[in-house]
């Protein structure tokens, strides 16, 4: 059967497609890295690489195999280092899930619980709307910083609401609407960057509320399956988007402004989530911490 190290070495060669280079990083010599994905194609029956005079290149099956051989090597990694802490006297983890626009308050909440419980280990992994949809259906975290539309519906999750953000139309600097009060009738024809519907549905939804509100439909020219990519074309001269203003304080960025769009309809309200029935006793500590901050 494959093992985790097979598949690091896999995962290295994928990214790198250069047997040289992959066992560079893994620090091996290149005929043991070769051996090893022979060894692990054989066990999987399909060829992972085709090897030609030009190159290496990544079969389907090798595409197939890549996600979730970063999943399992990324939960033995977390894994030995939460039981190598235990075994040198720390008393437990928390695992959460952020969208990157609730930053700020998560560090908040990081800050209050690391001063009270310093041994008891925060494992954060940032995600999409869409993946953190996800995440939470699935069950695989202690906690969720989220916007309060993804919380599943039902008795499954408690939440708290932890802070509210703003809708923004992003300009590059020197746009010409840049310094000039928000008129949604002059933006008709303006090249528009959006997150796409399958991978960030709230944010989603709720640009198409707010335009659809003031009789609006933008030009999209381009989807991006990040907001922060959004952001991050909108600096390089793309075009406009409209996103959530807490991003310019993640990714800050001098070649972008922000222009609030005023209504109730472009406020989100983001909470903290966790599924009602809690028993890892380390976030139990942690449901303390949020309850004193936003109760």
């Amino acid at each position: 059967m494959m093992d985790v190290t097979q598949l690091k070495y896999f995962i290295a060669l994928a990214q790198t497609l250069n047997f040289s280079e992959a066992a560079r990083r893994c620090g091996i010599t290149q005929p043991s890295m070769s051996h090893s994905i022979v060894e692990l194609e054989k066990q999987l029956g399909s060829p992972l690489f085709v090897r030609s005079r030009k190159g290496v290149t990544i079969t389907k099956a090798g595409r197939e195999l890549l996600p979730s051989a970063l999943e399992i090597v990324d939960i033995a990694e977390k894994t030995a280092f939460r039981i190598h802490q235990m075994e040198h006297g720390k008393t437990g983890s928390v695992s959460i899930s952020a969208l990157t626009t609730s930053s700020a308050v998560l560090s908040k909440c990081l800050t209050a619980f690391s001063k009270r419980h310093p041994d008891i280990l925060t494992d954060i992994t940032f995600t999409s709307g869409r993946s953190e949809v996800l995440a939470m259906n699935e069950a695989k975290y202690d906690f969720h910083f989220a916007v309060q539309e993804m919380v599943p519906a039902g008795e499954t999750f408690d939440s708290l609401v932890s802070h509210v953000d703003h809708l923004c139309v992003a300009f590059p600097v020197d746009h010409p609407l840049a310094n000039e009060s928000l008129d949604f009738s002059k933006l008709a024809g303006e090249r528009f960057i959006a997150v796409s519907e399958s991978d960030g549905p709230a944010l989603y939804n709720e640009i198409r509320r707010v335009c659809e509100a003031r009789s609006f439909t933008p030009n999209v020219v381009c989807q991006y399956d990040r907001a922060e990519a959004v952001f991050l074309s909108v600096g390089a001269g793309t075009g406009i988007a409209i996103v959530p203003e807490a991003l310019g304080s993640v990714f800050y960025s001098e070649n972008v402004k922000l222009v609030r769009i005023p209504g109730s309809d472009a406020i989100r309200t983001y909470v903290v989530a966790w599924p009602r029935n809690i028993t890892n006793p380390a976030a139990k500590l942690f449901l303390e911490v949020i309850r004193e901050l936003f109760e």
